[in-house]
């Protein structure tokens, strides 16, 4: 049975559904602790735009966008953009997840929180920002706790955009993973989530777990993928600049001690925080970003069916899942008495591309890191 995909477009305050518009060439991203994308074209040719409600229903800043996969909610954001080429009569629509919203918020009052957890503050970040007159999206938020206490200000002078805020206690040392969940309530009706967890979010596997997700070359569910490695991102020594200027600049260094006497040469990297006052604070913050950049994690891309098992659905943003591939890259180590394949680890996945093929099979791109947790 063929999958069915319908696109909705609902006012952004009210969350009305305006229009169910016949989108084509769809492709969009999930992606943790970040915004992820969408992309369309609507073909205006022998299409009565008036009656579907396109240019209403498509407002770039106005609206918001949720993608049906057979009865359920795999994607939601914000209409930020629309382009009309007359050369072949179609409407680009491009969009990005409901967190995108927050990047146009600002923390306008002045808001101190003390020895509060992490996950709360967050929590009361999103409220004030939706208690603001014509601000509410009508993000839920939960009750989730983390137990690591933080102390932070907030200076209305510094208009401090919302979500920066959030990436910013979440990147720190002891930090958090977070997204905008969307799905049908009670009623049927499409509605959004602040999802928030700590140490992360997603289902945690062993390499023997017989109910993780597994995805296999050459005998399994790989169509192909990537295996890009970068080291011109990565760095062992921090310095994250606070408040301040010269002499007077908060500063806060760390270093990654094991590459270091491993026989690393000194990198190097700087990071700006002009708004932070707090030392400790800014201390964490360096020791986040030195543990995230140290070891940059090795990333694949795996192009994979969305109908064949594991089936998308399944796996989750945030999820463990077992990558085993044998090719020329990692080639069958034949040490022992039967070879084995020459990668079998747990990658987490943390970005999901799907592109519904109206006319093609359906694909989903994993992009899947190594985890230590």
């Amino acid at each position: 049975m063929a999958t069915t995909y319908r696109y909705l477009f609902a006012d952004l305050l009210t969350n009305s559904i305006i229009a169910e518009l016949p989108l084509t060439g769809v492709s969009f991203t999930q992606q943790l602790n970040q915004a992820g994308t969408f992309n369309a074209h609507l073909l205006l040719s022998g299409v009565n735009a008036e009656d579907l409600n396109v240019f209403n229903a498509t407002i770039p800043g106005r609206n918001g966008i949720y993608v049906d996969r057979d009865g359920v909610l795999v994607w939601g954001g914000v209409v930020w953009g629309r382009n009309y080429s007359s050369s072949n009569q179609e409407l680009n629509i491009t969009a990005r997840e409901f967190e995108s919203y927050f990047e146009r918020r600002r923390i306008t009052s002045t808001t101190s929180f003390t020895n509060q957890d992490q996950l709360a503050v967050v929590r009361n970040l999103i409220t004030q920002a939706q208690s603001a007159t014509n601000g509410n999206i009508g993000v839920l938020i939960g009750t989730e706790t983390s137990g690591i206490l933080v102390s932070r200000t907030y200076y209305s002078y510094e208009y401090k955009q919302v979500y920066q805020a959030i990436q910013d206690l979440a990147r720190s040392d002891d930090g958090f993973d977070f997204n905008i969940d969307v799905a049908y309530d009670g009623s049927g009706n499409p509605s959004k989530t602040l999802n928030l967890g700590y140490p992360r979010i997603g289902t945690v596997y062993s390499s023997t777990s017989p109910s993780a997700p597994v995805f296999n070359l050459p005998a399994g569910n790989i169509v192909e993928y990537e295996y890009p490695e970068d080291g011109s991102a990565a760095a062992n020594t921090v310095y994250a600049l606070g408040a301040g200027s010269n002499e007077g600049k908060l500063i806060a260094t760390s270093q990654d001690a094991t590459k270091i006497s491993s026989g690393w040469p000194l990198l190097e990297e700087t990071v700006n925080y002009s708004d932070v006052t707090d030392s400790t604070y800014l201390a964490n913050l360096a020791v986040g970003q030195v543990s995230a950049i140290s070891y940059p994690p090795t990333t694949i891309k795996a192009v994979v069916p969305a109908i064949q098992q594991p089936v998308f659905g399944t796996y989750n943003l945030g999820d463990d899942a077992r990558l085993i591939i044998t090719d020329s890259r990692f080639p069958a180590i034949t040490t022992g008495v039967i070879p084995t394949a020459g990668l079998d680890a747990i990658y987490r996945i943390v970005g999901i591309t799907v592109q519904p093929g109206e006319n093609n099979p359906e694909r989903v791109t994993l992009t899947l890191t190594t985890t230590t947790n």
